[in-house]
């Protein structure tokens, strides 16, 4: 454990940088946008929706990227965090563009569940930013006693309240989630409009909405809503803090039979969401809080203070009973952390403030290596991170130990770029997406739709890592034993 502690805190001191050369082998830029196209829009671009325009070309970015193999659908998320964005939730089908082009979005599951109400405009709040909710001392609760929150809270756990599923609009959502075993969408809707600092408008509840992703959804483009569930008030403070989803199979069961990890990066908290029970609870500890040496964004040349919490989770190999390694970081940290989902499919522990015992710090993953979305690679036991200022793509093979030495990097672009989301299919391949969502989030001024502001690449995860410390198949010296670190359990 100290020896834990002394490597991060020298990582604070000594941050020393060295850049190799690009190796981007493998990699191929697939599409690209210099302003989001939609196709067919219901309304003219210039109708009034309240007192915005549906469509201002230049107010709008994909934030994330989902590709669902059987169908050949990309989903797009085009979060509402400027107004004039006539659809949040959309898709277009692959095998209608070539490499090198620009697809048109269509609202999914169509665009009358995407359109905005004038009513919607009516209660308007001013953000708040939680700048001073950091990681005390990095460590420093390492340390604490633990402290235990008000056991009656945590009991009265009532049933969330289940609209109806086809009475609903989509709000605002930034990154989606393909099921590619069960054929499922996840998504949450953050319930909210954020326009800037200054107008935040509170629609409804968050709530996590769950579609069916049918083979022929390209052709037919009939997608049922299988669920739509409201997040429990008492498990957020800030809803626009809902982004990633990770979804949890136990190892026997159905499609049914799993667990949502729903995490906040402004309330540095984690939702937990039984499927098949249908209940609600959530996680906070330190080590999911930003750090405050590391919460300054440098971004084309211009920096923002901008403190994030805990992004995603990326799950491990299973072990015999099914459960997990569950990898997170803070997204303004380079600290890496690990727990068991063993601990956190567990409500009665959703009681403890602070576990250092079961969220534990892995290792320091070195300079500028804050990043937005990590996923694991089921093929290769290998964790893709998205650099949000290092203009890389960077890998870490989980069988090594966590230090800079075992950083690799696939993938390094020419220019200043934000990594905004990463996913892996099923098929083996790495999809990861470049945006403007630090300018979109942190300005006020328009897009430059002129130029190119968003690209979607593509990369087999087992070609990229060749070449790289994170490829160890061939060295024979090294036994491939799956999850070395394992947790006990």
């Amino acid at each position: 454990m100290m020896k834990s502690v002394s490597l991060i805190f020298l990582a604070l001191f000594a941050c020393f940088c060295v850049s190799g050369g690009i190796k981007n082998g493998g990699v191929q830029s697939v599409y690209y946008w210099k302003k989001i196209l939609f196709e067919n829009l219901p309304y003219p671009a210039n109708t009034l929706i309240g007192k915005y325009h549906y469509y201002i070309p230049a107010q709008n970015d994909v934030n994330g990227i989902q590709y669902h193999t059987q169908s050949g659908l990309m989903i797009a998320a085009v979060g509402r965090i400027r107004p004039g964005v006539p659809s949040t939730l959309n898709a277009f089908c692959v095998a209608d563009y070539d490499k090198g082009t620009s697809p048109y979005l269509w609202g999914f599951p169509d665009y009358e569940k995407n359109t905005l109400k004038a009513e919607f405009y009516g209660n308007s709040r001013k953000f708040v930013s939680r700048n001073s909710n950091y990681s005390a001392g990095y460590f420093h609760h390492f340390f604490e006693d633990t402290e235990y929150d008000d056991p009656r809270r945590r009991k009265v756990n009532k049933r969330p309240q289940i609209t109806n599923q086809n009475d609903f609009t989509i709000i605002s959502t930034y990154f989606p989630t393909v099921d590619n075993r069960c054929n499922r969408l996840y998504v949450v809707d953050t319930g909210s409009l954020r326009y800037g600092a200054s107008e935040v408008y509170f629609v409804q509840n968050p709530a996590i909405i769950v579609f069916d992703l049918p083979s022929d959804g390209c052709e037919n483009r009939n997608f049922p809503v299988i669920r739509r569930v409201e997040i429990p008030s008492h498990l957020w403070t800030i809803s626009i803090g809902f982004g990633f989803i990770t979804v949890d199979y136990q190892t026997k069961g159905s499609c049914d039979d799993v667990y949502l990890y729903i995490s906040n990066i402004f309330d540095n908290s984690l939702v937990v969401y039984d499927y098949r029970l249908d209940k609600f609870w959530s996680f906070t500890d330190s080590s999911m809080k930003p750090i405050l040496a590391e919460s300054t964004l440098n971004f084309k040349d211009d920096s923002y203070l901008i403190p994030l919490g805990i992004s995603n989770l990326a799950l491990g190999w299973p072990d015999k009973y099914g459960y997990r390694n569950a990898y997170y970081n803070p997204a303004s940290s380079s600290v890496e952390y690990v727990v068991s989902t063993k601990y956190l499919r567990d409500y009665r522990n959703a009681v403890y403030k602070e576990n250092p015992k079961k969220f534990k710090a892995l290792g320091y993953r070195g300079c500028k290596a804050t990043d937005l979305k990590q996923v694991f690679d089921i093929f290769t036991g290998v964790i893709f991170f998205g650099g949000m200022e290092s203009n890389k793509i960077q890998c870490w093979n989980t069988q090594l130990p966590l230090n800079p030495d075992n950083i690799g990097v696939i993938y390094e672009a020419s220019e200043s770029v934000f990594f905004a989301d990463l996913s892996l299919n099923c098929d083996g391949y790495l999809w990861f997406l470049t945006n403007q969502l630090p300018f979109m989030f942190l300005t006020e001024d328009l897009l430059n739709i002129s130029e190119i502001n968003t690209k979607i690449f593509r990369v087999k995860a087992s070609e990229a890592i060749k070449g790289t410390v994170c490829d160890i198949s061939n060295q024979s010296s090294r036994k491939q034993k799956k999850e070395k670190y394992l947790i006990s359990l």
